[in-house]
């Protein structure tokens, strides 16, 4: 298991443009992952809708998870979604 701390930088906070691409890497990742943020439960990447509920804001922190036994995978999927957050566009 693979995890990384992300803080939201955009004004918009984790907005449908992102949880979409989110919800996509996560899906075709073929692995369980969980993004939590502080005081939220853990919930499923694969979902835009759970993604939304977490109400992440600007400057929130959030913990992502990503659950395979192939390390070298895990670390592929988890960097593909630190760079959603850290690309500038969205997050």
């Amino acid at each position: 298991m693979k995890t990384q701390n992300v803080i939201i930088k955009n004004e918009n906070g984790l907005h449908l443009r992102v949880a979409s691409q989110i919800s996509r890497i996560a899906r075709n990742s073929g692995c369980p992952v969980n993004i939590q943020c502080e005081d939220c439960p853990k919930i499923n990447a694969c979902s835009i809708i759970q993604l939304l509920t977490l109400g992440a804001t600007r400057g929130t922190s959030l913990e992502i998870e990503v659950d395979d036994q192939d390390e070298k995978k895990a670390d592929a999927v988890l960097q593909e979604l630190v760079n959603v957050f850290g690309n500038g566009e969205g997050i």
